[in-house]
Protein backbone atom coordinates (compact mmCIF):
# COMPACT_ATOMS: atom_id res chain seq x y z
CA UNK A 1 0.00 0.00 0.00
CA UNK A 2 1.15 3.25 -0.68
CA UNK A 3 -0.69 5.89 1.78
CA UNK A 4 1.23 9.55 1.67
CA UNK A 5 0.34 11.71 4.59
CA UNK A 6 -0.23 15.46 3.86
CA UNK A 7 -0.54 18.37 5.95
CA UNK A 8 -1.04 22.04 5.27
CA UNK A 9 2.47 23.32 4.87
CA UNK A 10 3.29 20.09 3.36
CA UNK A 11 0.50 20.14 0.80
CA UNK A 12 1.86 24.06 -0.02
CA UNK A 13 5.06 23.24 -0.85
CA UNK A 14 4.18 20.26 -2.99
CA UNK A 15 1.98 22.22 -4.90
CA UNK A 16 3.74 25.36 -5.71
CA UNK A 17 7.25 23.55 -5.95
CA UNK A 18 6.54 19.86 -7.69
CA UNK A 19 2.87 21.39 -9.61
CA UNK A 20 3.57 24.80 -9.32
CA UNK A 21 -0.48 24.68 -9.08
CA UNK A 22 -2.08 27.53 -7.01
CA UNK A 23 -3.20 27.00 -3.43
CA UNK A 24 -5.78 28.44 -1.01
CA UNK A 25 -4.05 28.92 2.14
CA UNK A 26 -6.13 27.69 5.56
CA UNK A 27 -7.34 29.99 7.81
CA UNK A 28 -8.03 28.05 10.81
CA UNK A 29 -6.09 24.92 12.26
CA UNK A 30 -4.42 22.84 10.23
CA UNK A 31 -6.04 19.83 8.51
CA UNK A 32 -4.39 16.92 8.72
CA UNK A 33 -5.07 14.11 5.82
CA UNK A 34 -3.84 11.08 4.12
CA UNK A 35 -4.23 9.66 0.37
CA UNK A 36 -4.12 5.62 -0.06
CA UNK A 37 -2.65 5.02 -4.30
CA UNK A 38 -3.84 1.37 -4.23
CA UNK A 39 -7.15 1.85 -3.38
CA UNK A 40 -7.81 5.62 -4.22
CA UNK A 41 -9.12 6.78 -1.14
CA UNK A 42 -8.70 9.98 1.20
CA UNK A 43 -8.41 10.22 4.54
CA UNK A 44 -9.43 13.00 6.55
CA UNK A 45 -9.50 13.09 10.07
CA UNK A 46 -8.22 16.07 11.84
CA UNK A 47 -8.67 19.86 12.33
CA UNK A 48 -11.52 22.10 10.60
CA UNK A 49 -12.26 22.19 6.92
CA UNK A 50 -13.00 25.43 6.11
CA UNK A 51 -15.23 26.40 3.21
CA UNK A 52 -13.64 26.86 0.15
CA UNK A 53 -13.67 29.61 -2.36
CA UNK A 54 -14.19 27.06 -5.53
CA UNK A 55 -14.16 23.99 -6.95
CA UNK A 56 -10.40 24.44 -7.44
CA UNK A 57 -9.53 25.59 -3.75
CA UNK A 58 -9.50 22.40 -2.09
CA UNK A 59 -5.90 21.08 -1.55
CA UNK A 60 -6.17 17.65 -2.66
CA UNK A 61 -7.73 19.10 -5.76
CA UNK A 62 -4.69 17.72 -7.88
CA UNK A 63 -6.62 14.44 -6.88
CA UNK A 64 -9.87 15.25 -7.34
CA UNK A 65 -10.44 12.93 -10.72
CA UNK A 66 -8.82 10.09 -9.91
CA UNK A 67 -9.87 9.64 -6.00
CA UNK A 68 -12.54 6.97 -5.45
CA UNK A 69 -13.84 6.56 -1.77
CA UNK A 70 -13.57 9.64 1.15
CA UNK A 71 -13.51 8.72 4.63
CA UNK A 72 -14.16 11.47 7.11
CA UNK A 73 -13.20 11.30 10.76
CA UNK A 74 -13.64 14.06 13.67
CA UNK A 75 -14.82 16.62 11.53
CA UNK A 76 -17.96 18.54 12.11
CA UNK A 77 -17.92 20.66 8.83
CA UNK A 78 -18.05 19.59 5.24
CA UNK A 79 -16.92 22.77 3.65
CA UNK A 80 -18.27 24.80 0.60
CA UNK A 81 -16.66 22.50 -2.89
CA UNK A 82 -15.39 20.02 -0.93
CA UNK A 83 -15.31 17.54 -3.23
CA UNK A 84 -17.03 19.07 -6.52
CA UNK A 85 -15.64 17.50 -9.32
CA UNK A 86 -14.88 14.36 -8.06
CA UNK A 87 -16.11 12.17 -11.00
CA UNK A 88 -14.81 9.04 -9.82
CA UNK A 89 -16.06 9.39 -6.20
CA UNK A 90 -18.65 6.24 -5.53
CA UNK A 91 -18.27 5.98 -2.00
CA UNK A 92 -17.93 8.49 1.20
CA UNK A 93 -18.30 7.48 4.90
CA UNK A 94 -19.22 10.52 7.49
CA UNK A 95 -18.89 10.10 11.20
CA UNK A 96 -21.67 11.37 13.93
CA UNK A 97 -19.63 14.20 14.14
CA UNK A 98 -20.61 16.07 11.01
CA UNK A 99 -23.28 18.57 11.94
CA UNK A 100 -22.91 20.68 8.35
CA UNK A 101 -22.47 20.35 4.95
CA UNK A 102 -21.34 23.54 2.52
CA UNK A 103 -22.70 24.36 -0.44
CA UNK A 104 -21.37 22.39 -4.06
CA UNK A 105 -19.75 19.90 -1.49
CA UNK A 106 -20.64 17.19 -3.51
CA UNK A 107 -21.74 18.72 -6.58
CA UNK A 108 -20.69 17.32 -9.85
CA UNK A 109 -19.72 13.84 -8.33
CA UNK A 110 -21.82 11.26 -10.79
CA UNK A 111 -20.60 8.44 -9.73
CA UNK A 112 -21.73 9.28 -5.68
CA UNK A 113 -25.36 7.54 -5.99
CA UNK A 114 -25.17 7.38 -2.01
CA UNK A 115 -24.93 8.91 1.35
CA UNK A 116 -25.74 8.17 5.02
CA UNK A 117 -26.02 11.04 6.89
CA UNK A 118 -26.14 11.02 10.95
CA UNK A 119 -28.87 12.47 13.10
CA UNK A 120 -26.61 15.28 14.70
CA UNK A 121 -26.72 17.31 11.10
CA UNK A 122 -28.17 20.75 12.01
CA UNK A 123 -27.42 22.19 8.25
CA UNK A 124 -26.88 21.53 4.63
CA UNK A 125 -26.73 24.05 2.12
CA UNK A 126 -28.25 24.50 -1.14
CA UNK A 127 -26.92 23.21 -4.04
CA UNK A 128 -24.34 20.36 -1.47
CA UNK A 129 -25.35 17.34 -3.93
CA UNK A 130 -26.28 19.07 -7.26
CA UNK A 131 -25.33 17.17 -10.46
CA UNK A 132 -23.85 19.26 -13.31
CA UNK A 133 -26.48 18.44 -15.97
CA UNK A 134 -27.71 14.98 -14.02
CA UNK A 135 -30.59 14.53 -12.63
CA UNK A 136 -30.74 13.94 -8.40
CA UNK A 137 -33.59 10.90 -8.87
CA UNK A 138 -30.82 9.24 -9.24
CA UNK A 139 -29.31 9.95 -5.53
CA UNK A 140 -30.50 8.39 -2.42
CA UNK A 141 -29.51 10.22 0.69
CA UNK A 142 -30.25 8.13 3.73
CA UNK A 143 -31.34 10.08 6.87
CA UNK A 144 -32.69 8.84 10.17
CA UNK A 145 -36.04 9.55 11.14
CA UNK A 146 -36.77 12.63 12.67
CA UNK A 147 -33.47 14.17 12.02
CA UNK A 148 -32.79 17.62 9.94
CA UNK A 149 -31.72 15.32 7.28
CA UNK A 150 -34.57 13.82 6.47
CA UNK A 151 -36.45 17.25 6.89
CA UNK A 152 -33.67 18.65 4.10
CA UNK A 153 -34.62 15.92 1.70
CA UNK A 154 -39.07 16.50 1.68
CA UNK A 155 -38.45 20.35 1.90
CA UNK A 156 -36.42 20.05 -1.15
CA UNK A 157 -38.60 16.94 -2.63
CA UNK A 158 -41.49 19.22 -1.96
CA UNK A 159 -39.69 22.53 -3.42
CA UNK A 160 -38.26 21.07 -6.45
CA UNK A 161 -38.69 19.22 -9.60
CA UNK A 162 -35.60 17.37 -9.24
CA UNK A 163 -35.87 15.14 -6.37
CA UNK A 164 -33.45 13.28 -3.93
CA UNK A 165 -34.79 9.71 -3.12
CA UNK A 166 -34.65 8.74 0.73
CA UNK A 167 -34.31 5.88 2.42
CA UNK A 168 -34.96 6.04 6.38
CA UNK A 169 -36.52 4.00 8.68
CA UNK A 170 -39.83 3.32 9.04
CA UNK A 171 -41.35 3.67 12.22
CA UNK A 172 -44.20 1.99 14.61
CA UNK A 173 -46.96 3.15 16.29
CA UNK A 174 -45.63 4.43 19.71
CA UNK A 175 -43.70 7.67 21.69
CA UNK A 176 -41.35 9.82 20.04
CA UNK A 177 -39.10 11.93 21.46
CA UNK A 178 -38.72 14.89 19.11
CA UNK A 179 -35.40 17.33 19.09
CA UNK A 180 -35.30 20.42 16.86
CA UNK A 181 -31.81 20.95 16.07
CA UNK A 182 -32.40 23.80 13.39
CA UNK A 183 -34.38 26.82 14.02
CA UNK A 184 -36.41 28.50 10.77
CA UNK A 185 -38.99 25.91 11.41
CA UNK A 186 -37.79 22.80 10.67
CA UNK A 187 -40.07 19.60 10.84
CA UNK A 188 -39.41 16.34 12.23
CA UNK A 189 -40.68 13.59 10.11
CA UNK A 190 -41.34 10.36 11.30
CA UNK A 191 -42.28 8.13 8.06
CA UNK A 192 -44.88 5.46 9.09
CA UNK A 193 -46.66 2.58 6.74
CA UNK A 194 -50.02 0.71 8.34
CA UNK A 195 -50.36 -2.63 7.85
CA UNK A 196 -54.05 -2.67 8.16
CA UNK A 197 -56.04 0.10 7.06
CA UNK A 198 -58.11 2.31 9.23
CA UNK A 199 -57.69 5.97 11.67
CA UNK A 200 -55.18 6.89 13.77
CA UNK A 201 -54.16 9.84 15.71
CA UNK A 202 -51.22 11.79 15.53
CA UNK A 203 -50.48 14.21 19.15
CA UNK A 204 -47.74 16.12 20.99
CA UNK A 205 -47.23 16.82 24.91
CA UNK A 206 -44.37 19.37 26.45
CA UNK A 207 -44.33 22.44 27.05
CA UNK A 208 -43.19 24.18 23.40
CA UNK A 209 -46.56 25.52 21.26
CA UNK A 210 -46.53 22.81 18.81
CA UNK A 211 -47.90 22.46 14.96
CA UNK A 212 -48.44 18.54 13.63
CA UNK A 213 -48.74 17.50 9.89
CA UNK A 214 -49.26 14.27 7.78
CA UNK A 215 -48.50 14.00 4.39
CA UNK A 216 -48.87 11.11 1.76
CA UNK A 217 -45.78 9.36 -0.17
CA UNK A 218 -46.08 12.54 -2.36
CA UNK A 219 -45.51 14.77 0.30
CA UNK A 220 -49.17 16.43 0.56
CA UNK A 221 -50.42 17.38 3.08
CA UNK A 222 -53.58 15.43 4.26
CA UNK A 223 -53.91 16.73 7.61
CA UNK A 224 -52.73 19.73 10.05
CA UNK A 225 -53.64 20.63 13.99
CA UNK A 226 -52.03 23.81 15.72
CA UNK A 227 -53.08 23.63 19.32
CA UNK A 228 -56.78 21.54 20.03
CA UNK A 229 -54.40 19.37 22.61
CA UNK A 230 -53.95 19.68 25.64
CA UNK A 231 -51.94 23.00 26.43
CA UNK A 232 -50.81 24.78 23.19
CA UNK A 233 -49.76 20.88 21.71
CA UNK A 234 -51.21 19.76 18.80
CA UNK A 235 -53.74 17.21 18.40
CA UNK A 236 -54.31 15.14 14.94
CA UNK A 237 -57.61 12.84 16.61
CA UNK A 238 -58.64 11.35 13.43
CA UNK A 239 -57.10 10.72 10.29
CA UNK A 240 -58.01 7.82 7.74
CA UNK A 241 -54.39 5.80 6.62
CA UNK A 242 -54.20 2.99 3.48
CA UNK A 243 -52.33 -0.31 4.32
CA UNK A 244 -49.05 -0.68 2.68
CA UNK A 245 -48.76 3.14 2.05
CA UNK A 246 -46.19 5.39 3.37
CA UNK A 247 -47.33 8.79 5.64
CA UNK A 248 -44.77 11.25 6.88
CA UNK A 249 -45.88 12.72 10.06
CA UNK A 250 -44.34 15.74 10.60
CA UNK A 251 -44.12 18.11 14.02
CA UNK A 252 -42.71 21.54 14.13
CA UNK A 253 -42.20 24.13 16.88
CA UNK A 254 -44.72 27.41 16.21
CA UNK A 255 -42.24 29.69 16.79
CA UNK A 256 -39.79 29.63 13.79
CA UNK A 257 -36.50 30.86 15.72
CA UNK A 258 -36.86 28.82 18.56
CA UNK A 259 -35.17 24.99 19.01
CA UNK A 260 -36.04 22.49 21.71
CA UNK A 261 -37.95 19.18 22.60
CA UNK A 262 -41.27 17.27 23.05
CA UNK A 263 -42.72 14.13 22.11
CA UNK A 264 -44.96 12.88 20.13
CA UNK A 265 -47.52 10.25 19.85
CA UNK A 266 -48.78 8.14 17.02
CA UNK A 267 -51.54 5.70 17.92
CA UNK A 268 -54.25 3.78 16.22
CA UNK A 269 -57.70 4.58 16.82
CA UNK A 270 -59.73 1.82 15.22
CA UNK A 271 -58.58 -0.74 12.26
CA UNK A 272 -59.61 -4.16 11.22
CA UNK A 273 -57.17 -6.82 10.47
CA UNK A 274 -57.33 -11.08 10.21
CA UNK A 275 -55.15 -13.96 10.78
CA UNK A 276 -54.88 -17.57 11.33
CA UNK A 277 -54.22 -19.55 14.68
CA UNK A 278 -51.04 -21.61 14.17
CA UNK A 279 -49.59 -24.08 16.62
CA UNK A 280 -46.18 -24.30 17.47
CA UNK A 281 -44.21 -27.82 15.98
CA UNK A 282 -40.57 -27.35 16.86
CA UNK A 283 -38.04 -26.50 19.80
CA UNK A 284 -37.45 -23.25 17.67
CA UNK A 285 -40.77 -21.76 18.08
CA UNK A 286 -41.28 -21.42 14.81
CA UNK A 287 -45.04 -22.03 13.53
CA UNK A 288 -45.84 -25.14 11.91
CA UNK A 289 -48.83 -25.17 9.35
CA UNK A 290 -51.19 -26.80 11.63
CA UNK A 291 -53.87 -24.54 12.10
CA UNK A 292 -55.83 -24.95 15.52
CA UNK A 293 -59.44 -24.93 14.28
CA UNK A 294 -60.79 -25.20 17.93
CA UNK A 295 -59.66 -22.13 19.21
CA UNK A 296 -61.64 -19.41 20.91
CA UNK A 297 -61.33 -15.99 21.12
CA UNK A 298 -62.84 -14.11 24.08
CA UNK A 299 -65.32 -16.97 24.77
CA UNK A 300 -65.93 -17.40 20.32
CA UNK A 301 -65.30 -20.22 18.37
CA UNK A 302 -63.02 -20.08 15.32
CA UNK A 303 -62.70 -22.22 12.45
CA UNK A 304 -58.66 -21.02 13.15
CA UNK A 305 -58.97 -17.98 11.24
CA UNK A 306 -60.30 -14.61 12.32
CA UNK A 307 -61.54 -10.84 11.38
CA UNK A 308 -61.29 -9.10 13.84
CA UNK A 309 -62.04 -4.83 14.37
CA UNK A 310 -59.79 -3.57 16.98
CA UNK A 311 -60.57 -0.23 19.07
CA UNK A 312 -57.35 1.57 20.73
CA UNK A 313 -59.57 0.20 24.31
CA UNK A 314 -59.43 -2.53 22.84
CA UNK A 315 -56.94 -4.22 21.78
CA UNK A 316 -56.41 -7.85 23.96
CA UNK A 317 -57.97 -10.84 23.51
CA UNK A 318 -58.04 -13.86 25.15
CA UNK A 319 -57.30 -16.90 22.93
CA UNK A 320 -58.23 -20.48 24.42
CA UNK A 321 -57.73 -24.07 23.09
CA UNK A 322 -58.73 -26.58 25.47
CA UNK A 323 -57.45 -25.76 28.94
CA UNK A 324 -54.51 -23.10 27.72
CA UNK A 325 -55.58 -19.51 28.04
CA UNK A 326 -53.18 -17.07 26.33
CA UNK A 327 -53.42 -13.14 26.62
CA UNK A 328 -52.86 -11.80 23.00
CA UNK A 329 -52.33 -8.04 22.12
CA UNK A 330 -53.32 -6.87 18.53
CA UNK A 331 -50.84 -3.98 17.24
CA UNK A 332 -51.51 -2.50 13.97
CA UNK A 333 -47.97 -2.98 12.93
CA UNK A 334 -47.49 -6.61 13.06
CA UNK A 335 -48.79 -9.57 11.31
CA UNK A 336 -52.27 -11.12 12.48
CA UNK A 337 -51.32 -14.01 12.77
CA UNK A 338 -51.24 -15.82 16.51
CA UNK A 339 -48.86 -18.71 17.18
CA UNK A 340 -50.10 -20.81 20.43
CA UNK A 341 -48.12 -22.77 22.03
CA UNK A 342 -50.50 -26.13 21.75
CA UNK A 343 -48.53 -28.81 24.30
CA UNK A 344 -48.61 -26.82 27.26
CA UNK A 345 -51.59 -27.53 28.11
CA UNK A 346 -51.88 -26.45 31.72
CA UNK A 347 -50.01 -22.93 30.97
CA UNK A 348 -47.47 -23.69 33.28
CA UNK A 349 -44.86 -22.34 30.34
CA UNK A 350 -43.19 -25.90 30.62
CA UNK A 351 -43.47 -28.34 28.34
CA UNK A 352 -44.23 -31.73 30.72
CA UNK A 353 -45.60 -35.35 31.42
CA UNK A 354 -48.40 -33.21 32.74
CA UNK A 355 -48.99 -32.00 29.94
CA UNK A 356 -48.93 -35.34 27.62
CA UNK A 357 -51.42 -36.89 30.49
CA UNK A 358 -54.07 -34.23 29.63
CA UNK A 359 -53.36 -34.32 26.07
CA UNK A 360 -54.40 -38.23 26.50
CA UNK A 361 -56.87 -37.58 28.71
CA UNK A 362 -58.61 -35.32 26.10
CA UNK A 363 -57.53 -37.06 22.94
CA UNK A 364 -55.73 -33.95 22.02
CA UNK A 365 -54.85 -34.23 18.11
CA UNK A 366 -52.01 -32.33 18.96
CA UNK A 367 -50.80 -34.87 21.30
CA UNK A 368 -47.95 -36.34 18.45
CA UNK A 369 -46.32 -33.17 18.81
CA UNK A 370 -45.37 -33.38 22.56
CA UNK A 371 -42.43 -35.76 21.90
CA UNK A 372 -40.86 -32.59 20.07
CA UNK A 373 -41.30 -30.10 23.17
CA UNK A 374 -40.56 -32.45 25.91
CA UNK A 375 -38.77 -29.88 28.70
CA UNK A 376 -39.28 -27.25 26.46
CA UNK A 377 -39.38 -23.72 28.23
CA UNK A 378 -42.27 -21.67 26.87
Amino acid sequence: MKRKHFTAAVISLFLVFALAFSFIAFADDELIWEYDDDTKTLYIYDGVMPDYENSYSAPWNFLILEVENVIIENMTHIGNYAFSGATHLSSVTLDNCVTSIGEYAFASCPMLTELTLGSKVTSIADYSFAYNGIELKDFTLNAPAGSYALHYIIKNNRNSDNKIAVNTEKITCGEYAVRITQTGGMLAYYPYTPKYSGTYKFYSTGTHDTRGYIYNSNYQQIAYNDDYGSSTNFRISSVSLTAGQTYYFGARIMNSSLKGSFDVFIEPVQYTLGGTIYAMNDPSGAASDIIIDEAKIDGEDTDGTYTRTVTEDNAEAVITVGNTEVTHTFSPDEDGDIVIMTCDLNGDGFVNGRDYAAMKTQNSKYKDLFANFVGYEV
